[in-house]
């Protein structure tokens, strides 16, 4: 896996149904208009019809988290759609592990463990803005 520049793994939950909207394509947008022009790693799924391999997804997503620059947790927990169940295993896994980033709207559903733990351990308080969390994020690897 080769990255051109600076990397950003987006990690939050994906949709699980054809009909949830995605966060990472706005996230995208914010990225380039200002400016960011390294690798934006991306670990969602198009096509909902498609048979993918299971641990091939899992292999991807731990070779990307491990090779990236920046890990930017963007979590919009919503039922039953967007739980980002994953996205908490990794956000553990990760948060004294590699450098990384956290936010989440007012709204999202059961982040206060997160949250905390994001505060504990990195002495930061979480982004509640996806833009400013996307802006920092740049900042962060200039």
């Amino acid at each position: 896996m080769d990255f051109n520049g600076k990397s950003i793994f987006l990690a939050g939950p994906i949709p699980r149904d054809e009909n949830a909207v995605s966060w990472k394509k706005d996230a995208i947008d914010i990225l380039e208009k200002n400016g960011f022009s390294g690798t934006v790693l991306v670990p969602e799924r198009k096509n909902f019809t498609a048979k993918l391999d299971y641990m091939d997804e899992i292999e991807w997503d731990l070779n990307a988290l491990n090779k990236c620059d920046l890990i930017v947790f963007w979590i919009p927990r919503k039922k039953p759609y967007m739980l980002g169940l994953t996205s908490n295993v990794e956000f553990g896994y990760y948060i004294n592990k590699k450098n990384i980033l956290y936010g989440r709207p007012d709204d999202a559903y059961e982040i206060e463990y997160l949250d905390w733990l994001y505060k504990k351990d990195t002495g930061k308080k979480p982004f509640n803005n996806l833009e400013e969390l996307l802006i920092e994020s740049i900042k962060i690897l200039k």
